[in-house]
């Protein structure tokens, strides 16, 4: 096991280090941190880092402050990574315990911190930022309410328009996919089906109740296959992109991002390149809440 001394003496030997930048807004941060780089003293033969980073001024001036925490060394990138992925979860783990909103900076990377070379010439570095707005003078303001006052809607589009609106708050592209395609959902009732299936998921009750699982099972069993007697989301959201008159183009593409959304909330996996998506699903959505009036 290499000290601490090892690893700063040997940065050939121990050449890999782990890298994770996060944002933490403003009910959370540190007392000691003046914005320079600080090692951390803690009791583990590892070397933790601390420093701060520029983030988008949107977010640093509503208090929000960003971080890059780096964790040397290990003598292989796999077992930096892993150094990673532990700090990333300390990290985690601190934020829920504290009561911190915290945000991993991971767009599309396959994992939460990055791997480097302690060994490669840092270079040039530089970073940009980019906004912007779209601001309204009152009395166009004031027109645009009174357009959208004629119209009665349900309040299950008005749950899908707040979390499409809700979702532009947020700074972590994941959240705001989970978000959109909830929109989605909210618009789209599941219909009764079992007019066609009541016979079949009725024996298939009845064959349950008579089988040897233990009871816990049987109840749950029993309220799947209640559940085969509304149709499923997916299909329910296609339906009502249908009622809408999208085109076949839209329908594919908000079923692609509901797959997406699916992978990262039931497989922990990574979708790369969610700016897109996000921008493509607000704008048919857009189109969707302007359109609805005319199937209601």
């Amino acid at each position: 096991m290499p000290t601490k001394l090892d690893i700063s003496n040997k940065p050939r030997v121990y050449g890999w280090s782990a890298i994770v930048e996060f944002t933490i807004n403003s009910t959370g941060g540190f007392k000691e941190l003046d914005g320079e780089k600080t090692s951390l003293l803690w009791s583990r033969d590892l070397i933790l880092t601390l420093e701060s980073r520029k983030i988008h001024p949107l977010l640093s001036g509503a208090g929000a402050k960003g971080y890059r925490m780096m964790i040397e060394a290990a003598d292989t990138a796999s077992d930096a990574e892993q150094l990673g992925l532990r700090l990333a979860h300390s990290l985690l783990s601190v934020a829920i315990e504290r009561n911190w909103g915290m945000s991993l900076s991971w767009p599309d990377q396959p994992l939460p911190c990055r791997v480097v070379d302690r060994t490669a010439s840092t270079g040039f570095t530089m970073s940009s930022f980019g906004s912007t707005t779209s601001h309204t003078d009152t009395a166009k303001f004031i027109d645009a309410i009174d357009e959208a006052f004629e119209t009665d809607v349900p309040y299950r589009v008005l749950l899908s328009m707040e979390l499409c609106a809700s979702s532009r708050f947020e700074n972590n592209n994941r959240t705001k996919l989970i978000m959109l395609v909830s929109a989605f959902e909210a618009l789209a009732e599941q219909r009764d089906v079992s007019s066609e299936l009541q016979g079949l998921v009725d024996r298939f009750i009845s064959e349950l109740k008579d089988s040897e699982v233990s009871e816990s099972l049987k109840s749950s069993l029993k309220g799947q296959l209640e559940n085969l007697k509304r149709e499923s989301v997916r299909k329910a959201i296609r339906r009502f992109m249908g009622e809408m008159n999208l085109t076949d183009t839209d329908v594919k593409y908000v079923e692609h991002a509901y797959s997406a959304r699916s992978k990262i909330v039931h497989e922990g996996k990574r979708v790369p390149e969610l700016d897109a998506m996000i921008n493509r699903l607000d704008q048919i959505l857009r189109s969707v809440y302007k359109g609805y009036s005319k199937v209601e």
